[in-house]
């Protein structure tokens, strides 16, 4: 049996893993990465990357077919679903490219294989050939992700029962979908699929969709949904599931019966923590998620845990950070894990960013604050690309003027969430905010105006 020794070993090279170790490399760490799969785990194989690259092909069309206001015409359009999901897997691959050049050219020795805890300091990896290694190493971090969970009466065995990496393999365009979940993953294939041309059905367990963002944001997708032609179904649940003609019926609570082509369940996600070894070593776990402190440590010094399988905020940019602070305490600095400033982004249509507390949260801690807000109506340059949907919505602290929070649906609102973000970050008030010059015209204008909106001075708002 093969034997290596390294100062980190770390299982899993997601985006919390491979950054991990990439980190711990240039701070001069002897580091072996260990993955069973492709490189880039969930998030660039069938997670972030696939699904925004579809959500570009889906923003493209809806670009294209309001061209006319612009004096484009355009006559048909025709879709090819081979084509699109062969341009994703092109994405994908130089991406994965990339990471392995990264890995080389850091020194970072991946290891391909399964990989098991067998001691506080070992890893045991298991080829596709069979073989095995032994890698003891001083530190280990795990970051083995997480997998789709699913609910009876759904089996991801059966053939058109889809999660996120069967949903991703599909070479032909399913005539009709129905998507069980209407969080960000149900949310986002709802609008590329429907936006592609198969008739979507969405139904949800909850009162609204999008139940954890902003009310008037999940209201603004909601209509937007139905002028898609796609079919919301809420406070419902599905009961049983039948199969007759090629097609599957799904039996809802409200006695209706639901016919699809295909059907992909997106209720949520479950961390990948079974038969890595964990329970044998007495790491302390919490429905399943590693607990970890402050410094993404668990119970065991020697063991750091980072990104889904530690639960919080299960978002790609969120184990990278916390691969970058697991590596640095590794390599003997103090750090912490800080949350307070996370932003997160939904690719619908319009787009979504969100940071920090909304209004119906800070009031749920007690919070006396103040709203500004301002419509894409308003904004010059949202008009010249007729883009003119949805808000930039800024939640402060009444006194001290500290920033909370905000919420964006609109034009880009992938971006723009960052310049509120860094600005939280730098503990600058909503004042200093609404003080800055903005070029002009731009969408950044609608952030300046919703900052000065909150004391009552937009100028382009007329109350």
């Amino acid at each position: 049996m093969e034997k290596k020794i390294a100062y980190l070993a770390v299982l899993g090279a997601g985006p919390g893993g491979y950054v991990a170790a990439i980190r711990a490399a240039k701070l001069g760490l002897k580091t072996i990465l260990i993955e069973k799969g492709q490189l880039g785990g969930v998030c660039l194989n069938t997670g972030c990357i696939p699904t925004k690259a579809l959500h570009h092909v889906s923003r493209s069309i809806d670009e294209i077919k309001k061209s006319s206001i612009f004096g484009v015409n355009t006559t048909g359009l025709n879709i090819d679903f081979k084509k699109i999901m062969e341009r994703k897997d092109f994405v994908v691959n130089a991406q994965r490219k990339g990471i392995q050049y990264h890995l080389s050219k850091n020194k970072v020795e991946l290891i391909p294989g399964r990989g098991k805890l067998t001691d506080t300091n070992k890893i045991m990896v298991t080829n596709d050939a069979g073989e095995n290694i032994e890698i003891t190493a001083k530190n280990i971090i795990i970051a083995t992700g997480s997998s789709a969970k699913s609910i009876p009466p759904f089996d991801f065995t059966k053939e058109g029962i889809l999660d996120n990496v069967k949903i991703l393999s599909l070479m032909e365009l399913p005539s009709s979908i129905l998507i069980v979940g209407a969080g960000v993953i149900g949310c986002e294939f709802a609008n590329i699929f429907a936006t592609l041309g198969s008739k979507v059905t969405l139904i949800e367990v909850l009162p609204r969709i999008l139940a954890t963002e902003d009310e008037d944001v999940s209201k603004v997708i909601h209509k937007n949904f139905l002028k898609k032609g796609i079919n919301v179904y809420l406070n419902t649940i599905a009961q049983s599931l039948d199969i007759k003609d090629n097609k599957y019926i799904c039996n809802l609570n409200n006695g209706e019966s639901l016919a699809a082509d295909k059907i992909m369940v997106a209720i949520g996600r479950s961390p990948n923590t079974y038969d890595i070894g964990i329970e044998d070593l007495g790491i302390i776990t919490d429905r399943n998620f590693i607990k970890v402190d402050s410094h993404l440590r668990t119970n065991i010094p020697s063991i750091y845990a980072i990104g889904d399988v530690i639960g919080g905020y299960l978002l790609a940019h969120v184990a990278s950070k916390e691969g970058k602070v697991a590596a640095e305490n590794i390599a003997g600095k103090e750090m912490e894990m800080d949350y307070k400033v996370i932003p997160w982004t939904i690719f619908t249509s319009p787009e979504i960013g969100t940071v920090g507390l909304n209004k119906k949260q800070a009031a749920e801690k007690n919070l006396k604050i103040r709203v500004g807000v301002f419509p894409f109506m308003n904004s010059g340059k949202a008009h010249i690309s007729a883009e003119t949907e949805g808000f930039v919505k800024i939640v402060s602290e009444k006194s001290s003027g500290e920033i909370l929070g905000a919420q964006i649906i609109g034009p880009r609102a992938s971006d723009l969430i960052h310049e509120i973000s860094v600005a939280m970050k730098s503990e600058m008030t909503i004042e200093g905010l609404a003080d800055s010059v903005y070029s002009h015209p731009t969408l950044s204008e609608a952030i300046m105006e919703a900052a000065e909106d909150y004391f009552g001075l937009a100028t382009h708002i007329s109350r």
